[in-house]
């Protein structure tokens, strides 16, 4: 197996998971367009912390449960197939009525400390279902049993770096006002195009045989 490419293919599908607004989007911006951005750095952090834990859980314990009920495998790949597709679904049929975007700086708005901005990420992150089903529906596709440590280790890698170069730019931007208002005209096509590229990647899982 040409695992080079494999973790390529993870890194592309699994940056666009991370694009893909949800909550952890939602925290980081809000924190960028409220507390700026030393305190929204802080939330990335927590919220690749919150990833590291997941990925991690799903790792070691679907390789344990895969060991001994090897059916669960295919079962999984179901369940998260079809999970990926109705995350496709929603955000292509996603309309924000007050979009993200458009939230207003609070010019009052008290300090928050680093210490408090990193707990919001990580506690958001592991709250987050669409976290829980990520790793365990990604991590069925792309790590099936038996492959070597350092191909996990790269793969856990990979999710941790997605999420702080993606949140990380999201932290610095937000805190300009000119790329929330531009975000604000693009919203619904950002929805779209990720939710076709899901649904497409739910499809594979599912029809997958292997």
């Amino acid at each position: 197996m040409n695992y080079a490419s494999l973790l390529l293919t993870l890194f592309a599908v699994d940056m666009l998971a991370v694009i893909s607004p949800g909550p952890n989007f939602v925290v980081v911006m809000e924190t960028a367009v409220v507390h700026r951005t030393r305190a929204a750095l802080a939330a990335v952090v927590g919220v690749a912390a919150g990833d590291l834990v997941w990925s991690l859980v799903a790792l070691l314990g679907l390789s344990a449960v895969f060991t001994l009920w090897p059916w669960l495998y295919g079962a999984m790949k179901l369940v998260g197939g079809a999970y990926l597709i109705y995350l496709g679904v929603m955000a292509w049929r996603s309309r924000s009525e007050a979009p993200l975007g458009a939230a207003p700086v609070r010019k009052d708005a008290p300090p928050r400390s680093l210490a408090v901005s990193f707990f919001r990420g990580f506690v958001t992150t592991l709250t987050n279902p669409k976290s829980v089903a990520y790793w365990g529906s990604i991590f069925t596709l792309f790590l099936k049993p038996g492959m070597p440590l350092w191909v996990e280790a790269s793969a856990i890698s990979i999710g941790v770096f997605d999420a702080l170069l993606w949140y990380g730019a999201v932290a610095l931007l937000f805190s300009s006002a000119p790329v929330r208002a531009f975000y604000t005209r693009v919203e619904r096509w950002i929805h779209r195009v990720t939710g076709a590229v899901m649904i497409a990647f739910g499809a594979r899982m599912v029809l997958d045989k292997d």
